[in-house]
């Protein structure tokens, strides 16, 4: 029996119309580890194909916020010359030009913001390569079952705190990737903790708050979803 931490949580699982072979995996290992879950195919934005607008992602993205956390390199062409230094991507940035993969991925976030903003409550949010069942690094196998009590947990402290976002994978420090600021001194919550800066998307519990928030921010989205993300957790 589902507690009431789960009641009515849905899920919009993303994947591109041109992978069902994604699909149809994730559909199935959902079906059989989480059959309480109720599942929306949400057909992704194909950045090799679709139309993105530019106000709501734009076609650049500059590495200087994300060079706090990710390291960079001295950069050379196939001349062995120098086209930017490490010290570069810091200051004053690198820009880039977003692939259509990472576009498509932006906008395919944006867009499921944006349905969230509409709903009653709290929405989970899957990438069709997220797994429920792998060896967890402390032993033992996750499964349904695991992940099912996991996120009872993780929900029910997420509520205490009013939270905006419930990230359920990450990359990066598992303590929150602390760098420039300085996590709260005290116990430490074994549930549920607050992240300065961390990567990924693959599965994420967003409210209809946090939604708006990144929207409202989102003018337009400059950045990697991940890293935008990862940029507003860290200010806000």
């Amino acid at each position: 029996q589902l507690g009431p931490s789960l009641a009515g949580l849905s899920a919009l699982l993303l994947g591109l119309e041109r992978r069902p072979d994604r699909r149809k995996r994730c559909e199935e290992m959902l079906a059989k580890e989480v059959p309480w879950l109720k599942t929306e195919f949400f057909r992704a934005t194909d950045g090799n194909v679709d139309t993105v607008p530019d106000e709501e992602v734009s076609k650049t993205w500059n590495t200087r916020n994300n060079s706090l956390y990710g390291a960079y390199e001295d950069v050379h062409d196939k001349d062995g010359k120098l086209m930017y230094s490490a010290k570069d991507f810091s200051d004053p940035g690198v820009e880039y030009e977003f692939s259509p993969g990472e576009r498509g991925c932006a906008h395919s976030h944006y867009r499921m913001w944006q349905q969230v903003a509409e709903a009653e409550g709290p929405t989970l949010i899957l990438e069709d390569d997220v797994q429920l069942v792998f060896e967890r690094i402390g032993g033992g196998m996750s499964d349904g079952t695991t992940f099912t009590a996991r996120l009872e947990l993780g929900m029910r402290e997420a509520k205490k705190k009013e939270a905006d976002v419930l990230y359920l994978g990450w990359s990066g420090h598992g303590d929150g990737n602390y760098k420039h600021h300085k996590s709260r001194r005290g116990r430490k919550n074994p549930v549920v903790r607050k992240a300065e800066y961390i990567w990924t998307t693959v599965a994420y519990v967003i409210w209809p708050q946090g939604a708006k928030k990144l929207l409202e921010r989102a003018k337009p989205l400059n950045q990697p979803v991940d890293n935008f993300m990862a940029w507003e957790c860290r200010e806000h």
